[in-house]
Formats: C-alpha cells, structure tokens, sequence
C-alpha cells in the first residue's frame, strides 16, 4: 500500500508498505477513506518532535472502515464507519485513569499513531485499544464531517474543559486555523 513516510529530519516521501495486520487483540485495522495533514505532522517534518521515529508512516487525523479486530474488540465490527481518535491508550496505566490519556505510558499510547508507530495517510492503519481510540459514525455524518473529531475538535473541546470557563469568564482564543475555530465553538458552549 502507499504511505507518506517521515524518512529523516525534512525530508517526508510516498513509500510502499505492507498492508498492517493485527498484532494485539485489542487492535483494529481500518481502511482510511479520508486523512488529513496536523501541524504537528510538520513538526516531524522539522525536527521538533525528538520522539518521532524515522521511517513511521504519518497522519493521525483520519477516518475510515474497520476491515477487521483483534479478538479483544467489543466496541466495533468490520463494516463499521469509524472516525480514529488521535490519541491511542491503555485505559489502565496513572495518566489514562484520571483521564489525561495524552500521557498513557504504554508504548503504543498517547501520540503514537503517526509519531512512533505507522498512522494514517496510508491506505490502511492499524489502531492499538479499538475500543479507546474507535467512534462509530452515525449514517448521517458524512467522513468530511467526522474528520474534525479525531482531532481538531477533540483538541478545542479539551481546551476548553481544562480551562474551567464559566458565564462569567472572558475568553481570548489565539490563532483562527481549523484548531483555533473549533475552541472559539467549544467556548462558546460555555456562554462566557
């Protein structure tokens, strides 16, 4: 399959690759229908992400069709339109029992997909903890919809929860990119 690739410092390339196959029985392989590009996909490109591995397959903003789970999946079957959350995790470890899965100290959790191990601007991804990091998309949502979940809206509406806003609150968002609109809407739930 075709893979854009973190080759070295600068330099991203179109590679081939094996079609990923399940490795744990937690895990879910998805055909990606639609990805898109983070900024923090161009901080690999730069060198500012010193846990990025060369030679990882980019991209954790995606969504796609589950092709097949690990024994251990409950939460979706093959056929299923799932959007992919950016942050893979355990579920089990300090960080993801109070919630801060960003910080799951498994070797395939936190952001990994796309970082340390192969993401999705490839046909196919290999999702580690399906049951975490998969959400079934309604019939509808259309994947254009969906891709802001994995992601960009996952970030602002985080934002905006840590930040404690209340109706009393004036709230400054810096930068309007898609990041940025996204908690300008999550803030605004909270009537500051």
């Amino acid at each position: 399959m075709l893979t854009y690739t973190y080759v070295e410092h600068g330099k991203f390339e179109l590679q081939e690759k094996p079609k990923p196959g399940i490795i744990d029985s937690r895990d879910a392989i998805v055909r990606v229908t639609l990805g898109s590009i983070c900024t923090s996909d161009l901080h690999i490109k730069h060198g500012s992400v010193p846990r990025a591995v060369p030679g990882t397959t980019v991209g954790h903003e995606m969504v796609g069709v589950v092709e097949e789970i690990g024994a251990d999946v409950t939460s979706v079957r093959p056929g299923d339109r799932v959007t992919v959350n950016v942050e893979t995790f355990c579920g089990e470890c300090f960080f993801c029992k109070r919630g801060y899965v960003n910080n799951c100290t498994d070797p395939n959790g936190g952001w990994a997909l796309g970082c340390r191990i192969d993401g999705g601007q490839a046909e196919y991804v290999r999702v580690p903890y399906a049951d975490q990091g998969l959400s079934r998309i309604p019939d509808t949502v259309s994947d254009e919809q969906a891709l802001f979940v994995g992601d960009v809206l996952a970030t602002g509406f985080w934002a905006t929860r840590i930040s404690e806003i209340s109706e009393d609150d004036t709230v400054l968002v810096i930068g309007a990119g898609p990041t940025g609109i996204c908690t300008l809407l999550c803030v605004m739930l909270k009537k500051p």
